[in-house]
């Protein structure tokens, strides 16, 4: 394909593969992917991929396979796509992505999960676009073989950035949407990021890491007392950070979100991770949260309690990853005073 507009995606889970497939089959643009965990055998053969979508594809490839971001630094690009998890307390996506990120030129678009990404991103590279993409899909990659099982329906908006215009952002915007969305997709516009984000807070700050906390699903959390006790009221934490904040969620927001898993024993996505053993998106879910109702002097007492106790939960979690320092065989004596 000859194309002027150069894409690079980072991160091809069964999300960014999907992602990454998507703008393939729209084919107004080169698309290039780095593989990091599966690039021997994709690079050989291509992906397996297995969609509701799109159907059956065998040893499907995009134009370029890189094993790393530094490998794909050869080429500049106008769209960098990071569908990778955001764990900024251990790779922060402004250092991930700095090889190929042209300042003035490239757009950054984050379809990851959390609340405020853009900061960081505006803050190093204060001339870029930075785009907002919710994904809701349901895929998976195991070993270079996606299954795709849930229909492919985003959100794509902007984070606001104060160095460039609107108009300036929404054709940024609107230029990545005309690539991505297609026949099969569901890919539209949603102007305004900031609430969409507070929405799905509502949810992830409050029930996704109760949950993860104390290890049981939405169900359980529900009978044992602890929805009520806990997540409830820190649910209105966040709705009171958002309306400090300039958004207004909806009056029926809390009773949305607390009954839609009914009829599930679901587990959300902290504590799937927490049971594989897996680092957790605290900070980008919550630490951003507290930083930005610190700003606006909100009180949270039950989310800043949460937030101290998942921190040690990730802790464990990195510990046994070997992503942090080992800990001395004999716990060194300490002659802190506490009072």
């Amino acid at each position: 394909m000859t194309s002027s507009t150069n894409v690079l995606l980072i991160g091809t889970g069964g999300v960014g593969t999907i992602v990454a497939y998507g703008i393939n089959y729209v084919g107004k643009a080169n698309i290039s992917v780095v593989v990091r965990r599966d690039y021997d055998k994709v690079s050989k053969e291509g992906y397996e991929i297995h969609s509701c979508d799109y159907g059956d594809i065998k040893g499907w490839k995009p134009d370029n396979i890189f094993p790393n971001v530094e490998a794909a630094a050869s080429n500049q690009y106008d769209f960098v796509i990071v569908t990778t998890k955001n764990l900024p307390d251990i790779v922060k996506v402004e250092d991930l992505i700095d090889p190929v990120v042209t300042p003035q030129k490239t757009t950054v678009v984050l379809m990851q999960n959390g609340f405020d990404l853009g900061r960081p991103i505006i803050a190093k590279y204060p001339k870029n676009v930075c785009i907002s993409g919710v994904s809701h899909i349901g895929s998976h990659n195991t070993n270079g073989v996606i299954h795709q099982t849930q229909k492919d329906k985003s959100l794509i908006s902007y984070f606001e950035n104060p160095n460039l215009t609107k108009e300036e952002q929404e054709t940024k915007t609107k230029e990545f949407i005309s690539i991505y969305s297609n026949e099969k997709n569901n890919c539209t516009y949603f102007p305004d990021a900031k609430w969409y984000r507070y929405r799905k807070l509502v949810y992830n700050a409050t029930l996704n890491t109760v949950a993860a906390l104390t290890r049981v699903d939405t169900g359980r959390l529900d009978f044992s007392g602890g929805l009520e006790a806990v997540s409830i009221p820190a649910m209105r934490e966040v709705i009171s950070i958002a309306k400090a904040d300039g958004v207004e969620l909806p009056e029926d927001v809390i009773n949305l979100v607390v009954h839609s898993d009914d009829g599930d024993w679901f587990k959300p996505s902290m504590l799937v991770d927490i049971e594989k053993g897996n680092p957790i998106e605290l900070e980008v879910i919550l630490g951003n949260l507290l930083v930005v109702a610190k700003e606006l002097k909100v009180e949270t007492p039950i989310l800043s309690l949460v937030y101290q106790l998942l921190k040690v939960v990730q802790f464990k979690l990195k510990e046994d990853k070997g992503i942090i320092d080992p800990l001395p065989e004999k716990r060194p004596i300490s002659d802190k005073f506490y009072s």
